[in-house]
């Protein structure tokens, strides 16, 4: 790259199958950003199955959605 990207808490970037938004989180007690997963564009997989996910939930089980629905 040639020229220095600025970008913003906002902005996503797109990586194959995914968009990522940067996210400033504490780790060790130390600030620091991370790249977050915002949004799927192609099927998820687990052990090899294809699953149903969900962007967001409000426990890590319901990340995924139930098979049995």
């Amino acid at each position: 790259m040639d020229k220095q990207i600025t970008i913003s808490d906002t902005d996503k970037i797109f990586a194959t199958g995914v968009f990522l938004q940067p996210v400033k989180c504490t780790m060790d007690e130390k600030e620091q950003w991370r790249w977050v997963a915002v949004g799927f564009e192609d099927d998820s997989y687990y052990n090899g199955e294809r699953i149903d996910i969900y962007d967001y939930a409000n426990t890590l089980d319901g990340l995924i959605a139930d098979s049995e629905e």
